[in-house]
């Protein structure tokens, strides 16, 4: 009778390797998603800061100023709403490269299960996506 043990060890590898990849993509996803965010956030400051010194300078009206600076700040939060769907899009498309690489790696043939008989692919999961309320 053969030992099931190297073949549980296999197993165990592979649940590891698999919780260590999702654990990058995810970390992968939060860095991106905290990049973007210090860059909008540093344009809107950027913009924010020169027309705070164009409105201090002028004795003018400021009032064309003011509406460019409030519609700044409106499109900065609007583009910052888009932040968690683009992070969640790019943890989902990292999981699933991972999963064609996985594939391709595997020969796509039959593998064995822990009692050394041959056993089919399972089937296909569907494609992740995310879901994100508007």
């Amino acid at each position: 009778m053969a030992d099931p043990q190297p073949n549980r060890d296999e197993q165990i590898r592979e649940v590891l390797i698999n919780a260590v990849e999702v654990q990058l993509a995810a970390l992968k996803a939060g860095a991106s998603f905290w990049k973007e965010w210090m860059e909008r956030t540093s344009a809107f400051v950027k913009t924010a800061t020169k027309t705070l010194g164009n409105i201090r300078s002028q004795d003018q009206e400021t009032g064309p100023l003011l509406l460019e600076l409030v519609d700044e700040a409106r499109e900065g939060m609007r583009s910052m709403t888009e932040l968690p769907r683009n992070a969640a899009a790019r943890f989902i498309a990292e999981l699933d490269e991972l999963e064609r690489k996985r594939r391709a790696g595997s020969g796509g043939g039959p593998r064995k299960t822990a009692t050394g008989s041959r056993r089919s692919r399972p089937a296909s999961r569907p494609r992740r996506r995310a879901r994100v309320k508007l």
